[in-house]
Order: structure tokens, then sequence, then C-alpha cells
């Protein structure tokens, strides 16, 4: 980055347009500071800020159409004879094709703002033979949405920009997450545009012209749904205090307790409870609970599908937040391990083993039990990681909390799956 600085000070709007032109033909270049940098040399006169913008946005519009040519001359081939290694075969590339045509022009404009996206955003049009007039007006809006913002930001604060670097590079990638999951939704939403209709059609006429059919399972589904919206509403709690650094005292206080009543000789105990989070027993009550799934016979398919992204969506969440929290909040002194990933998987595993359990028996006493069971095993395994590992109380907690949250939504998603497709077998009945 030094050298390239140098070389913007001694050529300055060539070094700018090349290094713009460069990075859009897949040659890693750091140009988010570049151009901030050169916004900060606007400020003190030593670029013009209106040429600066013209040949940063110049040199991106034709690296951009250099890589939309490559990908237009020479993508298909490759793709056909070597996408099979790398999952990106004829049928996904047919597919994305179709995809890219109906959305891919708005999500150009902001894939410039996303590093590793903008590299391959032209080259992707190219390859599936995106009209050059369509890639051309929104890729370069999006090159000069890009490059103008960083530019802009530099000019307007000037000496102050080290001092803010940090942190606007921050929202920046947020503000790109954002509505990145904006735009996803919105396409998921356009995509199943009539399923959504037709379902929320079913549940409006279930639930106000058939209000007393199929109680028992809307009382189930309010139930979840309670559960979700309480766990959820104490998770934005949770991080809250998290931020505010407000869990001090309160890990004090329980690591004092736990200290205080186990000495060193429950150590093998503990060592036995803090092993209910290792990968042996997780994998056996994953199984476990896949054979429940097969046992009970019933919408087979789809509590494995929501089984299945139950774990994944687990790891991802709880790997995200952290990631998250720690890059957002990289300068203050906070813990690494919130919310606690093992603590997340316990709930997780142990939870959609109790749901699936529960779910097709009627046996009241055995569901009380059972539950009462799991909220001990929880409290054990909290002492355990405290004592074992000397993890943050308020870790273990959160982890609790997340993985209950995640779990009840999903298992919310399912209950309306299931409600849904019952309700559309009974509507064919009827017409037949």
């Amino acid at each position: 980055m030094g050298e390239l600085i140098h070389l913007l000070n001694e050529y300055g709007y060539i070094v700018l347009f090349l290094s713009l032109m460069l990075e859009l033909i897949i040659i890693p270049i750091p140009n988010e500071a570049l151009l901030s940098y050169v916004g900060v040399l606007a400020f003190q006169g030593k670029m013009n800020l209106i040429l600066s913008i013209l040949a940063a946005g110049l040199g991106g519009i034709i690296g951009a159409s250099i890589s939309y040519w490559i990908g237009h001359i020479l993508g298909v081939p490759f793709f056909k004879k070597y996408g099979r290694y790398i999952h990106m075969g004829p049928e996904k590339m047919e597919k994305m094709e179709r995809w890219y045509t109906k959305y891919g022009k708005v999500l150009l404009i902001f894939s410039y703002m996303i590093p590793g996206i903008r590299h391959i955003a032209s080259i992707i049009s190219g390859v599936i033979k995106l009209p050059f007039r369509s890639f051309a007006v929104f890729s370069y809006i999006g090159v000069f949405l890009w490059t103008g913002t960083l530019i802009f930001l530099g000019y307007s604060l000037g000496p102050k920009w080290d001092q803010y670097e940090g942190e606007i590079k921050k929202w920046l990638v947020l503000a790109s997450i954002a509505i990145g999951f904006i735009v996803l939704t919105y396409i998921i939403i356009k995509t199943n545009r009539q399923s959504i209709k037709e379902s929320f059609f079913l549940l409006t006429q279930v639930t106000f012209k058939h209000f007393r059919s199929y109680l028992k399972v809307k009382f189930l589904i309010l139930i979840i749904l309670v559960l979700f919206a309480a766990l959820f509403t104490l998770m934005v709690g949770m991080i809250q205090d998290f931020i505010s650094n407000e869990f001090v005292h309160f890990n004090t206080i329980v690591r004092t307790i736990v200290f205080s009543l186990f000495n060193s000789n429950w150590k093998v105990v503990m060592l036995k409870i803090y092993a209910l989070s290792s990968i042996k027993v997780l994998g056996v009550f994953t199984l476990l609970t896949i054979f429940i799934i097969l046992f009970n016979r019933k919408n087979i398919w789809l509590e494995l599908i929501f089984f299945a992204v139950t774990l994944i969506g687990t790891f991802l969440f709880s790997e995200g937040i952290q990631w998250l929290f720690q890059f957002l909040f990289s300068n203050k002194h906070i813990s690494s391990n919130f919310p606690d990933q093992s603590a997340m998987f316990l709930v997780s595993v142990f939870g959609f083993f109790l749901i699936m359990l529960l779910r097709h028996h009627r046996y009241y006493k055995l569901i009380t039990v059972l539950l009462v069971s799991f909220i001990f095993i929880l409290a054990l395994y909290g002492i355990s990681a405290i004592y074992i590992n000397h993890s943050e109380p308020s870790d273990i907690i959160a982890g609790y909390v997340f993985g209950g949250a995640w779990v009840s939504g999903m298992f919310f998603a399912l209950e309306m799956f299931r409600f849904l497709s019952i309700l559309k077998r009974n509507l064919i009945k009827e017409d037949n």
C-alpha cells in the first residue's frame, strides 16, 4: 500500500485510473484506502475532487467492461469444460443466467461496494451474456457510486480521515450486507409470490372462517410464537447489555458462587458433565433425532430438512454473530466467545431432539419430566463450563438464549409448513 501511495503522489490521476481499472480485472489492489486517501488529497488541494472522481470512475468502468468481455468470450467454454469441478456446471449456469437476467441488473449497482463480489460481478455478467447495454448502465452507475462515495468521504473528513477510517469501513460493510439482505429477501418474495399469496389466503380462511378447526395446531403454533418472541426480545436485551459491558458484576458473582460451592474434588464429575457438548455426545443425539424422525413416519423429509438447517444455521449464526461483535467492537475489551458456541449447539441438538420426541406423543407427565430434565442439564453444563473452561457465565446464558431463539424460530417455521401442507391437502380433497 505504501508503494501505491508513493506512486499516487508522483503520478496522480494516471495511477488512480490504472489501479481502478486493474482491480476490476481481478487484480487485488486495496482501492478502498486509496480512494479515501485521494479524497484527503483533494481536501488539501493537491488533487481536484471532480477530476479524481472522473479518473477513478473511468478506470473502473473500463476495467469492468474488459472483465465483462473476458467472461463473454471465454466464460461459457470454460464453464462447460471445467465448471463441474467447482460446482458451476452447465445446468447451474443456465439457472444462474435466468436468475441474473431477472435480478442481476439491480444487484450490479450495489455489488461494487462489497469486496470480493465486485471482482466477479462483471465476469459473471459476461458469462451469462447479459446484454452489454443493460450491463453498462447498471454497472457504470455502481462503479461511480462506489468510487465517488469513498473519495467524497475522504474529502469531507479531510485530516480527520485517519481517526474515523476504521468506523467508516465498518459501517460501509454493514450497509452493503444490509442492502444485500434486503435485495435477497425481495428476490425470494418475488420468486415465491404466488405460493405466499396462496398460503396467506389459506391461513386467513382458517383463522377467520373456520376458527374452531385445527384448534390444537393453532394453539401449538401460538405457544411457539410466544416463546420465540420472548427469547428474541431477551436476546436483543442481552446484546445491549453486552455492548454496554454490564455483565462484569454478574460474571464475578456467579464465578465466585460456583468456585465456592465446587472445590477440586468435583473435577471428575465436572469433566463428565462438560463432555455433553463434545462432538461424540452431540453426534449420538443427532443420530437419535434422525431415528425418531424416521420412526414417527410423519413429514419425514420436511423434518429432516429443518433439522439440517437448524444445525447448519446454529454454526453460521454463532460464527457470524461473534465475527460481527469482534468486527464492530475490536477496540473494546469484550468477550470473544459471546454467545458461547458450545452452549448454542447444546440447546439446538438437545432441543430439537426433545421436540421430535414429544411432538408426536401425548404423555404429558413424560413431557413435564423431560422439560425439567432439559433445564437441569443446561444448568449443570453451565456450571461445568465455568468450572472447567473458565467460561464467562454471560456467554453461556447468551448461548442458551441465542440457541433457544434460533431453535424456536425454526420450530415455528416447521409447524407453519406442516400446517399449510395439511390445509392444502384438505382443500384438494374438498375440490375432488
